[in-house]
């Protein structure tokens, strides 16, 4: 059944509630094979090892998917900082995983926190960083100009909303 199922999905990772047309609980199946992995004959680890998209762990599958997709966008648009409603061309939701990352930052292995970090542009903290670059910009005016009266509709030269930074600043205050 796994073979047919890799032969017509081209990867073998089988939903866990998968049954096949005549009711073989196969994601079931599949299930089981993860979890008693350590039981398994050598032969029968090969066997499944050598099926298209077998993975002992879906959710490590799960992340290193992610992290690909996280990687070609750094390298596409020069940053990590995805928005969170951003999905790729073929709809993967990266903005969703991107946050996943940032909120569950205690659970991730020191292995996996290194490779965000080491991707350029990657803050864990975006609010902190959003205010930053707002002071930032803010700072550049005021050694420009002399005084921080920035315009309500002010952008800098690469159209950052300085104006709509500083009238948030002083609502917030």
């Amino acid at each position: 059944y796994l073979e047919s199922f890799v032969e017509q999905e081209g990867h073998a990772r089988v939903p866990d509630r998968f049954k096949t047309n005549d009711d073989y609980k196969l994601g079931g199946w599949v299930k089981n094979q993860r979890v008693n992995k350590d039981q398994l004959t050598p032969e029968r680890t090969t066997r499944l090892e050598s099926l298209a998209g077998w993975v002992w762990s879906v959710s490590d599958f799960q992340w290193e998917e992610g992290f690909s997709y996280l990687k070609a966008f750094v390298e596409q648009e020069g940053h990590a900082r995805v928005s969170q409603g951003y999905k790729t061309e073929d709809e993967y939701n990266l903005g969703q995983w991107v946050s996943n990352q940032r909120s569950i930052k205690e659970r991730l292995t020191s292995e996996q926190i290194t490779r965000l970090e080491s991707l350029e542009g990657w803050v864990w903290d975006v609010l902190k960083f959003q205010w930053e670059e707002g002071f930032s910009y803010l700072e550049s005016f005021v050694e420009q100009e002399g005084h921080a009266r920035v315009p309500d509709r002010f952008k800098t030269n690469n159209d950052y909303k300085l104006g709509g930074w500083v009238r948030k600043q002083r609502v917030n205050k």
